[in-house]
């Protein structure tokens, strides 16, 4: 993992080099988005000419009557998502400006984001001790540059799926669900985490988790300013149309399952005349019914682990909840990747709570869970240390479009398959036990 990261990372140096050098391009814009994304007033820039776009609009909203509009712009944000954002209001109004509180905002994000990576430095493998996993998980992580260049408030969600991960299927039992519940504060697609409960054998947490997320949410909007009733049919709605006034799937980095499904059709299309109609039928489907395979995708997942509750080996279930939240909705942009530096982190060590505790002892990483006799779970392995590689390094293709990155579609192309072949494999299992039971009948 380490090695493989390092090497990635060294491509990238030269790659964003040339592109400033030779391309006069703002490295930065070709993983995110524009340093000027016209959400800033003359004098409100962060840093420099620098925009942080999602920080500054959700201060713009807050100044509004209502902070869900009606028009063709979508904010999908629920009042427990607007803490940070109004705690930074908070320290604009007592003298910090917008300046301040933005540093302030980035800074905290910006630890939350780095849990992962210290405590793999700290308490790690042995071989993943020291700068290296700080510098390889954090600093230099693609999803984490994305979240502190748009200053978007999902990185702050980072430390609650790590403990997710850590406490799921374990005691004490209520750790995992209220981590879930906290995660669905910061943003509501992360109440998929709870799926993973249900392969734990553990449906009243996933239950309670759940409902606990609905409750907390529904709350929030019982002290937020305005009519509760209507603030929250105008939440509801910005929510499922969320994605709508963005463009076409295509058009924007969007990691979902729905633009998986495009990138493969694409991919497809270059096959002999019949085969590549069938490629041209999955982008036009992609691009029409965006949310269908994230929704597919979830109820495959939610079968896969009801019907085999119990013997899906753990790295499988973690990895393929904290992929969920980015994988499911019909638009997930990339920082939502940021879950994989919690995979990062759990392949190297530390991946339980035991794990913190054992001192120069060597930590049982995440994939010492899978059977190494089992071919399947070797190359499942190996698909999987590639995907978390490929997601974290900073790699820019060439000078693209501000706002789209071609390589971030194909890494939601890997991580969909990371997700689907086990529960393709798992529906191959069922079906031959199946069988062998009828034919023993």
């Amino acid at each position: 993992m380490l090695w493989l990261s390092t090497s990635l990372l060294v491509v990238a140096f030269p790659l964003w080099w040339a592109l400033v050098g030779f391309f006069r391009r703002v490295p930065t814009e070709n993983i995110s988005y524009a340093v000027k994304d016209g959400w800033c007033a003359a004098g409100t820039e962060g840093i420099g000419a620098h925009c942080f776009g999602d920080f500054q609009l959700p201060r713009i909203l807050l100044d509004l009557p209502t902070f869900w509009p009606s028009g063709e712009m979508k904010v999908a944000y629920s009042p427990t998502s607007l803490i940070p954002h109004v705690a930074a209001k908070g320290l604009e109004g007592i003298g910090l400006g917008v300046r301040g509180s933005l540093l302030v905002f980035l800074v905290v994000m910006g630890i939350a984001m780095s849990i992962p990576a210290f405590l793999t430095a700290i308490k790690g493998a042995p071989g993943a001790r020291g700068p290296l996993p700080v510098l390889l998980f954090f600093a230099a992580a693609a999803p984490v540059l994305v979240a502190l260049d748009r200053g978007n408030s999902a990185g702050f969600a980072v430390p609650l799926i790590l403990l997710f991960a850590f406490y799921a299927g374990r005691d004490p039992r209520w750790v995992a669900p209220m981590a879930v519940v906290a995660a669905a504060a910061v943003r509501p697609q992360f109440i998929l985490l709870a799926v993973a409960l249900l392969a734990f054998r553990r449906t009243k947490d996933a239950l309670a988790a759940v409902g606990g997320a609905v409750a907390l949410t529904g709350l929030s909007f019982l002290v937020w300013p305005g009519n509760p009733a209507h603030n929250i049919q105008a939440w509801w709605t910005n929510l499922t149309g969320y994605g709508a006034s963005t463009g076409p799937v295509r058009d924007i980095n969007n990691v979902s399952a729905g633009r998986a499904v495009d990138v493969l059709g694409r991919i497809v299309e270059q096959g002999p005349s019949y085969v590549g109609s069938v490629g041209r039928a999955m982008e036009n489907f992609a691009l029409a019914h965006a949310t269908i395979p994230g929704a597919a995708l979830l109820i495959a997942c939610i079968a896969g682990f009801v019907l085999r509750r119990g013997s899906i080996p753990r790295p499988i279930v973690i990895v393929i909840a904290v992929a969920l939240p980015a994988l499911v909705p019909g638009l997930s942009f990339n920082y939502y990747l940021t879950f994989a530096v919690v995979v990062a982190a759990l392949i190297c060590g530390p991946s339980s709570p035991a794990d913190l505790q054992r001192g120069e002892r060597a930590s049982v990483g995440l994939l010492e869970g899978l059977s190494p006799t089992r071919a399947a779970h070797r190359y499942w392995a190996w698909l999987l240390l590639v995907t978390t590689a490929f997601t974290l390094a900073p790699l820019v293709i060439g000078p693209s479009r501000v706002g789209y990155t071609p390589i971030m579609g194909s890494v939601g192309l890997l991580w969909s398959v990371v997700c689907i072949a086990p529960l393709a494999w798992g529906a191959v299992h069922l079906t031959v036990r199946y069988m062998s039971a009828m034919r023993s009948t």
